[in-house]
């Protein structure tokens, strides 16, 4: 897939952010949960194009087509991922036989997440590469492949989700938080990523009609606006999100609809600056994005050893933060040559991705 500076933008700003976040540059509301929110959405944009893209384009629609896309993905999320932990549990005492949790992305649901906590997301990633490929297999199986089909069924399983989290919490009373890393109460913020990524593929009348920048800023704006909403309910001196039905049920739907309306701009019509002087600003966004991944893995596990070291630095936080950035940042950039760079050349050398090169047929 063609590599979009918006979409380079997003992930450079997104970590940037959660980054931000964590090393405590401002502490009060949780903003850095929307940077991420962003991230899900971005991947069920872009792995949704994938996975749409080896249904349709195969003469015949197969089960090849769910195992080429999983051993790819697993080629781009595993290695690392298993660094990560296997790295932590060396250094780490006390998580035992807990690991296995964490082995099969179980750790949301049990044992915990404090051994690795920003692992909560990749919980919710993985069970959707694992989850979504094979129920729209089945479905294109059984009831064809048929765009306009195909797409309700999308739509039904997001109104599904949002109707078990609303009934969940109506019964048992869920607070946020426990919502948040609730791996199929989640799938619905991915899913409307993927949505928009059928969108984009089977209906370019509205794929050009929300690529206007318009309805970009009108999205943005509404965004902004929501977050600022929810900034007013949990801001304070008092976290009121419990308070609301709303907020713990259909608001992850709103925000994830609210960024997918933004990706057809984000990723076609935010280019690069032109401007040679602001060319190193164009570097920095990409280098960050592809840094991502591994900039998210390891960057509170630098802080936390940093603490640890040097406790004394957490009454100088611009000194602490400013070291653990460049170690973040330096220590990234060492694991993505090693390591993660080289399994996705291990990846595109023997599972390539021919079908990129493929027109997209039409039903």
């Amino acid at each position: 897939m063609k590599r979009s500076f918006g979409i380079d933008l997003i992930r450079a700003l997104s970590i940037s952010i959660v980054i931000m976040r964590h090393y405590r540059i401002s502490d009060g509301f949780k903003y850095g949960f929307y940077a991420m929110e962003f991230l899900f959405v971005v991947s069920g944009y872009l792995i949704g194009q994938v996975l749409l893209r080896e249904f349709y384009q195969s003469e015949k629609l197969s089960f090849q087509a769910v195992k080429k896309f999983m051993i790819r993905r697993w080629f781009r999320i595993l290695p690392l991922y298993y660094f990560a932990i296997l790295l932590k549990f060396c250094i780490v005492k006390g998580v035992g036989w807990n690991i296995l949790y964490y082995v099969f992305f179980l750790q949301n649901h049990f044992g915990g997440i404090s051994f690795y906590p920003v692992t909560w997301t990749l919980v919710i990633d993985e069970w959707f590469y694992l989850g979504t490929p094979i129920m729209l297999f089945a479905f294109m199986k059984l009831f064809g492949s048929e765009k306009a089909r195909v797409l309700a069924f999308l739509v039904f399983v997001v109104v599904c989700i949002n109707i078990l989290r609303a009934m969940w919490v109506h019964y048992s009373g869920a607070a946020f938080e426990s919502l948040v890393g609730n791996v199929p109460l989640r799938q619905d913020t991915l899913l409307i990523g993927v949505i928009f990524a059928f969108l984009k593929m089977h209906y370019q009348t509205i794929f050009d009609w929300l690529n206007q920048r318009w309805v970009f800023v009108c999205s943005l704006a509404a965004f902004i606006s929501y977050v600022y909403v929810i900034y007013l309910i949990r801001g304070g001196e008092t976290d009121h999100i419990d308070d609301y039905f709303w907020t713990r049920t259909w608001s992850f739907a709103l925000c994830a609809l609210l960024i997918s309306l933004t990706m057809p701009y984000f990723e076609n019509s935010v280019q690069a600056f032109s401007n040679p002087k602001l060319a190193f600003v164009n570097r920095i966004v990409v280098f960050v994005s592809k840094l991502s991944y591994a900039l998210y893995l390891f960057h509170l596990e630098i802080l936390e050893g940093f603490r640890y070291l040097f406790p004394e630095m957490d009454k100088m936080l611009w000194l602490r933060n400013s070291a653990c950035i460049v170690i973040t940042v330096s220590f990234s950039y060492f694991i993505y040559n090693v390591l993660e760079k080289r399994f996705l050349i291990i990846r595109d050398k023997y599972f390539p991705d021919h079908m990129a090169a493929k027109p997209l047929y039409k039903l």
